[in-house]
């Protein structure tokens, strides 16, 4: 009787244990429950533990503290990291977000031969940097990006075309070793269609951290706009401040906010499909870069209009006058004239939002995701197999 064919060990590392199960549980419970496949995860565990153990994923826990940019701290992340794949030898290792990409770059200098994801899910506020120490800091931590995605047995994964051309402007090699993916997909058998609501005053909704990157004071602002207008659209915000990130709005705030007339916080939401029960109109109103939002995605699989900014990752899924509605960044003006237009007019809502759904069902799947990740591994296992590097 033969012995059962040795497992592919795939190790993701990431900076949180909420994060990754938010975006990536569907892909680490498709790959473990693929006989061929065991998966494993290093992340900072804080109360979703229990979670990541439900999904078999063996468990290696490292505190990435997101709000240090010590480079003490990475360096002993860093050796944190080498240990542990020193001592579990993974198939493959899938760094997901900048820290976890920077800190495991160093890391696989270790270990040259083994395979390696880099997978880009956006390039946070650093990228939109304009000062001359932002500049700095862009060329050193960039470049040094660039230099990890280009070495041997690399495969670079962005979630928009934006950047990966942001990433080639510092050195990133575009070849056969690149995949642009629907960002973590969604489940369109999870988030249906919605109908129609049926109500006298139409809602809009924003459903994400409450930081002020994401622009939530922009929308606010907005919303005052409308109000001076004498427009009928009621708000509901969605979501919690990121105590962990350096530019989490802070409770106070939006207690005060959720106090205007015509808004309501609601905070955190376990099930967003009850958001869009409810609400007509998603609005994404950041002011800087994003890799491909998933609240984006779950409203449009859910059939619901969109407005966003004209970042990348927004605008490489939403088509103006098609899913939805693009504004410029920090103008509140442009962001409530495209609120009224969908307030006023429940048959645009009705049209975007089928167009929406289609284009989630085009490419933006749960589905088409995992297959491209999984067709990443199969090219890196081959280049393995055949000495290609």
């Amino acid at each position: 009787m033969g012995s059962s064919p040795k497992k592919i060990k795939v190790l993701f590392v990431h900076t949180q244990d909420w994060f990754f199960l938010s975006h990536f549980k569907p892909l680490a419970d498709a790959i473990n429950s693929d006989d061929k496949f065991e998966a494993g995860i290093v992340t900072t565990v804080g109360d979703d533990r229990a979670q990541l153990e439900e999904l078999g994923l063996k468990l290696h826990p490292i505190d990435f503290q997101r709000a240090s940019f010590s480079p003490f701290s990475a360096a002993k992340i860093c050796l944190q990291l080498v240990s542990i794949l020193h001592k579990e030898r993974p198939d493959i290792v899938h760094f997901v977000a900048l820290k976890p990409i920077l800190v495991g770059g160093f890391a696989m200098i270790f270990f040259p031969k083994k395979s390696r994801v880099y997978h880009v899910t956006g390039m946070g506020y650093l990228a939109d940097g304009n000062s001359k120490l932002a500049a700095c800091k862009k060329n050193i931590v960039f470049r040094l990006m660039a230099f990890f995605i280009n070495r041997a047995r690399g495969w670079l994964i962005t979630e928009n075309p934006d950047d990966l051309t942001f990433l080639k402007k510092y050195g990133a090699r575009q070849n056969k070793r690149t995949s642009i993916l629907g960002g973590a997909g969604v489940d369109p058998d999870y988030y249906t269609q919605m109908p129609a609501v049926s109500t006298d005053v139409p809602k809009a909704a924003f459903v994400g951290r409450m930081i002020w990157s994401k622009g939530v004071d922009v929308l606010v602002e907005a919303k005052a706009e409308l109000a001076k207008r004498s427009v009928q659209l009621d708000l509901d915000l969605y979501g919690e401040p990121d105590l962990a990130n350096p530019y989490a709005v802070s409770n106070k705030t939006m207690e005060s906010w959720g106090r205007q007339q015509g808004i309501k916080w609601h905070g955190l939401i376990c099930d967003v499909r009850e958001v869009w029960r409810n609400c007509e109109i998603c609005i994404i109103p950041t002011r800087t870069r994003e890799g491909m939002p998933r609240a984006m995605l779950e409203a449009a699989s859910c059939g619901r209009a969109i407005i966003v900014t004209d970042v990348p990752g927004c605008r490489h899924f939403i088509r103006h006058g098609v899913e939805g509605l693009i504004v410029p960044p920090d103008d509140p003006i442009a962001l409530a004239d495209a609120m009224q237009k969908l307030a006023q007019n429940p048959e645009l809502r009705k049209s975007m939002g089928v167009a929406a759904r289609q284009r989630v069902l085009a490419g933006y799947t749960e589905k088409s995701v995992r297959k491209e990740v999984l067709r990443v591994y199969d090219n890196l296992l081959g280049d393995d197999l055949n000495g290609i590097t």
